[in-house]
């Protein structure tokens, strides 16, 4: 990848995003461990993760850290892009994944109560996010990091395979987290390669 870094502007903005990239991850299990732990009557084999914005005592905490989350997400996405991510597909890749953390936000805007504007906001979540991966990947195999390009494309059908796999149970949150789980490993791994480009360049801007 070909670092735009080397400014104090861009060191501050790298360090912003990698950071925000690493919270949105963080915040997002934490608010779902918490919820599913609230709610005894949740089942994984029978609801899906929507049902935490509309039922329990932990509804408000659920869709208020989905809203938080995205927000981190686009951050992060719109740092990435100012920073990291060269070329057509590096910049197409950002835009995609700050779309895509903008509709996990409207995931929580809109719970199951509007029941039109939620689907659309989790397929746009769920399709932006996998399509800004392989754009990442596309970029990265373009400029001669195979390794992440292919651990992106391994990422996206593992992603494809959760959701088409013929579950035998009614409720969808097992495919859910399947699907979502290695995109969030993903995207913590690309904050911590941020934070880690950016200390590097600090140091080199700082040495005698």
């Amino acid at each position: 990848m070909i670092e735009r870094l080397s400014s104090g502007k861009g060191l501050l903005l790298g360090r912003i995003a990698g950071g925000c990239g690493i919270m949105s991850q963080l915040v997002g299990l934490s608010v779902l461990s918490v919820a599913i732990t609230g709610s005894p009557w949740f089942s994984w084999t029978g609801n899906y993760i929507s049902i935490l914005g509309v039922q329990g005592s932990n509804t408000v905490l659920f869709n208020s850290g989905l809203i938080l989350c995205g927000l981190l997400g686009l951050i992060f996405a719109l740092g990435l892009g100012k920073t990291l991510l060269p070329g057509r597909f590096g910049q197409w890749g950002a835009v995609t994944l700050a779309l895509g953390s903008l509709a996990l936000s409207g995931i929580g805007v809109f719970p199951l109560t509007h029941e039109l504007a939620h689907y659309a906001a989790a397929t746009g979540f769920f399709a932006s996010i996998h399509v800004a991966i392989f754009l990442v990947g596309v970029m990265a195999i373009t400029r001669s990091q195979k390794t992440w390009g292919v651990i992106s494309f391994i990422v996206i059908l593992f992603a494809v395979a959760a959701r088409l796999a013929p579950w035998p149970w009614s409720g969808g949150a097992i495919e859910q987290v399947l699907s979502c789980l290695p995109s969030s490993v993903w995207t913590g791994v690309l904050a911590v390669r941020l934070l880690r480009k950016t200390a590097r360049r600090q140091e080199k801007a700082t040495a005698p």
